[in-house]
């Protein structure tokens, strides 16, 4: 209805095949010899025939696509609403560092899906870019969608090498897309920064912090997993219901929370990219984006 998630339709480049192809990464069509011919619109249907593609139902005039999208799930090559995935990840990092001071060796991301963001980081802050971390890619996919802790763990356990060369004696920044549960980022990836000789560690997120699990997908089911909110409710005491004093990257509230999250992460320092500083890095106006992760609405 809201075309949260996109749908590509794809047509072959030979005259002599008719064929068309349906993906949510237009960039997958050129390796396999289509190119773009249309995205659907919120709520569009249409039937592929023979004949071409016939229109069923017109795409309706409200928008409300996924901003995780250019923050996380999309492909680095890939393009939603005419907007860059890798574009926005690198503008992302750049606004990350406009309201930073840190002083570091090197800037260096998560593999995969925070490279982007530490380029866009390492360009804007001149700070040069390393690789303190490498992905072993065969046979293992993204490690925060398993449904069981454990196998989340094992993934990125496997997955992710430290180049101890580079990291010993060094101050880094290191950007990640997101804090999800956290889990990873402290027992994984942050100990191994720390195993392999780190002098600090400053974890900058590119996504505000994660306050409402998506109701779209089943990559976090509950409230009570998210870290922002286990911080929330060691400082309240409680669970609560909307904790938008929280979001304000202003308030105090705020502040005492990202000092909680960053004691348990075991971390020099840590900040995230404010919602607007992310709005503005996609370069759709808010009212066209899904928001529900951080405004629960």
């Amino acid at each position: 209805k809201f075309g949260r998630f996109p749908l590509a339709i794809g047509k072959s480049k030979n005259p002599q095949d008719q064929s068309y192809v349906v993906a949510t990464e237009a960039s997958s069509f050129e390796n396999l010899g289509y190119e773009l011919t249309q995205f659907l619109g919120p709520g569009e249907i249409v039937l592929l025939t023979t004949d071409g593609v016939k229109p069923v139902k017109p795409a309706g005039t409200e928008k409300k696509i996924c901003s995780f999208l250019w923050i996380y799930t999309g492909y680095p090559s890939s393009s939603y609403e005419g907007i860059s995935v890798e574009g926005a990840r690198e503008r992302c990092g750049a606004y990350l560092a406009k309201r930073d001071n840190i002083q570091a060796d090197f800037v260096s991301g998560v593999p995969d899906s925070g490279v982007g963001h530490a380029l866009g980081y390492a360009m804007a802050s001149g700070i040069p870019y390393r690789r303190a971390l490498v992905k072993y890619t065969p046979g293992y996919g993204r490690s925060y969608t398993p449904p069981a802790q454990e196998i989340r763990d094992l993934v990125a356990t496997m997955k992710l090498c430290a180049v101890r060369e580079v990291i010993n004696g060094n101050r880094i920044i290191i950007c990640d897309d997101s804090i999800v549960r956290g889990t990873q980022l402290k027992n994984l990836t942050i100990k191994k920064l720390w195993d392999n000789g780190a002098k600090e560690i400053h974890v900058r997120p590119a996504c505000p912090p994660l306050m409402f699990p998506c109701i779209y997908t089943s990559s976090t089911r509950t409230t009570g997993e998210l870290a922002c909110r286990k911080a929330i409710r060691a400082l309240e005491g409680k669970e609560i219901e909307h904790p938008s004093e929280y979001l304000d990257h202003h308030s105090e509230k705020h502040a005492k929370m990202i000092d909680w999250i960053r004691r348990d992460l075991n971390v020099t320092s840590l900040k995230y990219l404010a919602i607007d500083d992310m709005i503005a890095a996609i370069g759709l106006p808010a009212d066209q984006l899904c928001l529900h992760c951080w405004l629960g609405k």
